[in-house]
């Protein structure tokens, strides 16, 4: 059997040139390189041969797995061509309005107001309630869920909203609901998206 003697040298390589190869030119660049020598001579007489070798069995070991492994098959489907939703998709606003006043109604029972915590409890209220509506059998619908909560000490608070929306599909419902201490102001936007 012949001696494989392999050593690691540290090399500065030289990279070819942008006429040859389509490369951006550098002067030189740093790497480990494996010199293999079949003899059991000096490694370094035949640095440029087994360099050669190396680079030759890298690029083969880089080619020899097939493209179609490596492919993605991309899945197309086709327009449907839907500009308003079905008769039995469209939204129940009255199905709506109990799912969401259950819910105020189960979450504010016992709530005391307090300033520090009323923006990480409404951020919790507006998730509880867009989930329970992603619940409900209305596809092809985003839900928008806007709560405004406040301390009840005899102010007057105006809520207003405007929307560039489609009057025959797009709908909100705004629901309040009041303890002796909070307020809480729900509005759900229901945005058809073709």
């Amino acid at each position: 059997m012949t001696d494989l003697n392999i050593a690691i040298e540290n090399s500065s390589a030289d990279v070819r040139s942008s006429e040859t190869h389509g490369y951006k030119s550098r002067n030189t660049l740093q790497r480990n390189s494996i010199l293999i020598s079949n003899t059991g001579g000096n490694t370094g007489t035949n640095t440029s041969r087994n360099f050669a070798a190396l680079q030759q069995h890298r690029q083969s070991s880089s080619n020899s797995f097939s493209r179609s492994v490596h492919e993605r098959r991309f899945i197309r489907y086709e327009n449907t061509y839907r500009m308003e939703p079905d008769d039995e998709h469209k939204v129940d606003l009255v199905r709506i309005r109990h799912v969401t006043t259950s819910v105020i109604e189960t979450v504010i029972a016992g709530y005391k107001y307090d300033a520090n915590q009323a923006q990480q409890f409404a951020v919790a209220l507006a998730d509880l309630i867009r989930n329970q509506m992603k619940q409900l059998p209305f596809p092809r619908y985003k839900i928008v869920t806007q709560v405004c909560i406040g301390e009840k000490k005899g102010q007057d608070l105006r809520i207003t909203s405007r929307c560039i929306w489609s009057r025959k599909q797009d709908c909100h419902i705004t629901i309040t609901k009041e303890t002796p201490d909070v307020y809480v102001t729900v509005t759900i936007f229901f945005i058809y998206t073709e």
